[in-house]
C-alpha cells in the first residue's frame, strides 16, 4: 500500500509539470505533515519534550495552541483550564506565568511528569533553531471570550524571533483571525472548521469566500474533507490542513487525496507512509 501512496504521489507531481503548460494549470503541493499539539498520541501533548521527539522525528510543522496568562503572557495549553493536562485546576488566565510554570504537565494517563508549562517564546525559539513551520491556534478563555491583546503578543514572540513567515497562525473564531488578518496581512492567516460550523454542501462556497478574505491556510476536519475539496482548496489558493488524522488507513487516504498538510497525533505513521 505505501508503494502505492508512493507511486500516486510521484505521478501527481509528473502532471503538474505537464500541466503548467496549459494557461489554466492547477498548482499542486507536496503533501506535508503536522504533529498536533507536537504528537500528542505518542508524547505528553503540547509539552517541550513533544515538540523536541517531533522535530527529531521530522515533523514539517509543530502544531499548537496558546492561551494568555493573567500577567499577559502567551502559553502553550490547549484547554482554557488546567485541571485535565496539568497538575493545577481553574482558568488558564487566573494564574500567572510563574504560578503556570509551577506546575507539572500530565501525560495521557493523568500522571505528572517532570515538565512545566511552555511559554510560546520557548517553542518558537525551538521551531526556528530545527528550521521547521508552526501551526499556531489561538484559543479563546473558558467562557468562549477573545483574550485581549492576544493575536498583538503573539506576533511580538515571532517577530522576536523572526519566525511570522514561517508560522500559520489561525483560529476556529472569525473575529481572531480577521484581526491576525487586519494587524498584519503580510502574515499566513489560517481559518479553521469542524462540521457543526460548515456543512460539507458549503465548503466549496467557504473557501472562495476565505481566498477574498485573504486567509491562506484553511483546516478542516477530517468529516467534511470529500474527495474533491483538496482540488478546490487549491484552486482557491489555500493551503488545507486536515485534522485530527491519526488512523493509518486515513492518513494514507488525505495524502493521496492531496492535502496540503495531514495533522496527526501520530507522526510516526505520517513519516512512515510519505517513506521519509
Amino acid at each position: 500500500m505505501r508503494t502505492l501512496l508512493l507511486l500516486t504521489l510521484a505521478l501527481g507531481g509528473v502532471a503538474a509539470v505537464l500541466g503548467a503548460v496549459g494557461a489554466a494549470a492547477e498548482p499542486m503541493v507536496a503533501p506535508l505533515y503536522a504533529a498536533h499539539r507536537g504528537g500528542a498520541l505518542l508524547w505528553p501533548e503540547n509539552s517541550m519534550l513533544a515538540f523536541r521527539n517531533a522535530l527529531a522525528m521530522g515533523a514539517d510543522f509543530l502544531e499548537l495552541d496558546v492561551h494568555l496568562s493573567r500577567d499577559g503572557e502567551v502559553v502553550v495549553l490547549h484547554d482554557p483550564t488546567l485541571d485535565r493536562t496539568t497538575t493545577g485546576t481553574g482558568p488558564v488566565r487566573e494564574r500567572t506565568l510563574a504560578e503556570l510554570q509551577a506546575l507539572q504537565l500530565k501525560d495521557r494517563n493523568g500522571t505528572a511528569i517532570p515538565e512545566p508549562v511552555p511559554t510560546l517564546d520557548e517553542v518558537v525559539a525551538l521551531a526556528a533553531a530545527g528550521r521547521r513551520q508552526m501551526l499556531l491556534e489561538i484559543k479563546v478563555d473558558e467562557q468562549r471570550r477573545r483574550y485581549p491583546g492576544i493575536e498583538e503578543k503573539v506576533f511580538a514572540v515571532l517577530d522576536r524571533h523572526r519566525f511570522t513567515p514561517f508560522a500559520v497562525v489561525m483560529a476556529f473564531e472569525v473575529d481572531t483571525w480577521r484581526r491576525v488578518r487586519q494587524l498584519r496581512p503580510d502574515s499566513r492567516a489560517g481559518a479553521l472548521y469542524s462540521p457543526r460550523t460548515l456543512p460539507a454542501a458549503r465548503v466549496e462556497s467557504e473557501l472562495q469566500a476565505l481566498h477574498q478574505a485573504g486567509v491562506s491556510f484553511v483546516g478542516l476536519h477530517q468529516g467534511i474533507v470529500g474527495p474533491d475539496v483538496p482540488r478546490q482548496a487549491r484552486l482557491a489558493g489555500l493551503t488545507l490542513g486536515v485534522w485530527t488524522v491519526n488512523e493509518r488507513d486515513a492518513i494514507e487516504r488525505f495524502l493521496t487525496l492531496g492535502a496540503g498538510v495531514v495533522i496527526t497525533d501520530r507522526p510516526d505513521l505520517a513519516k512512515e507512509l510519505l517513506g521519509r
